[in-house]
């Protein structure tokens, strides 16, 4: 299970090294968004050659080739004009250019990628049929790139309606899962001098741009916290540690080489004693928490 992340998704190269070191692969991917990039690239290849491969397209990707900086397409999106601030030309691209196969069901395993219908709001799973519109599809972040049309439906990034769609993997017979985020609550800190001095912490949201963004994280976060809590009970769930990426750019790839190795030397400490997500109320790195208090408002 790898959720989104853009240019985080280095992240997920790094952990997919660690389990495939100890012999954990899959028999089946689901991915969002950059999970869905990296599920393709690993249904192609799903051995440790694979994820080295992987690993060596994170650290060649550069944001020109992905995230191209089109001064008046950014102005027409920020009037009102456009549904979008970029194309999304560089990615399919880069995609055709890079991806082993040409539709989903001639992956060496099977893989499915999630969108958002952006006219119903519903998720869709795509397991078959031409891979690149699936996967620009799966990566459209609203607001940043087009909607993609695939089989007469608008789509979207599959993060909105599903960002950690364990239930689709559980559904298709899966009874051990691994979670690999892109972002997590492990503090950065300490690794300055791997990623060079990291910025201040953000301050919170002003912007209405912002202040959206932070709303959608939150129901992302708040729809994956569900999902780990109901289908602990019916799989056994692992929940990968990832860092706290908050004070990266999630435009630039240029600490993707930095992430990756974080990544691996976290995991592969970290796989030995895993323990399964518990069947209750857990936080975002599926760890257990006490439910939260009642917010009490009074008359004064």
């Amino acid at each position: 299970m790898l959720p989104g992340g853009s240019t985080f998704g280095a992240v997920q190269a790094g952990l997919v090294s660690a389990l495939f070191e100890r012999g954990i692969t899959p028999d089946m991917l689901v991915g969002t968004s950059a999970g869905a990039l990296n599920s393709a690239w690993l249904a192609a290849d799903p051995t440790v050659s694979g994820a080295e491969r992987l690993r060596e397209v994170w650290t060649g990707m550069r944001r020109r080739d992905v995230f191209p900086v089109e001064p008046l397409r950014i102005l027409s999106g920020k009037l009102g004009l456009s549904n979008h601030l970029m194309s999304n030309r560089g990615l399919a691209a880069w995609l055709h250019r890079t991806l082993p196969f040409r539709r989903l069901e001639e992956a060496r395993l099977p893989v499915t990628v999630t969108a958002t219908d952006v006219d119903t709001s519903e998720l869709v799973f795509l397991d078959s049929g031409p891979a690149l519109p699936a996967l620009v599809a799966s990566c459209a972040i609203p607001g940043v790139f087009p909607p993609v049309e695939v089989a007469g439906r608008s789509l979207i990034d599959g993060g909105p309606a599903a960002f950690m769609p364990i239930s689709r993997a559980v559904a298709q017979g899966a009874e051990r899962v691994y979670v690999l985020p892109c972002s997590g609550t492990r503090s950065l800190d300490a690794e300055e001098a791997r990623f060079g001095v990291l910025p201040p912490s953000k301050s919170p949201a002003k912007s209405i741009g912002g202040i959206n963004g932070s709303a959608l994280s939150a129901a992302m976060f708040a729809a994956s916290r569900l999902d780990m809590q109901l289908n602990a009970a019916h799989c056994e769930l692992y929940v990968l540690p990832s860092p706290k990426v908050d004070r990266l750019s999630p435009y630039s790839f240029r600490h993707s080489a930095a992430l990756i190795d974080w990544a691996w030397r976290t995991a592969h400490d970290w796989l030995p004693t895993a323990r399964p997500v518990p069947a209750a109320p857990v936080d975002i790195a599926g760890e257990a928490r006490a439910p939260g208090g009642m917010l009490e408002i009074t008359d004064s």
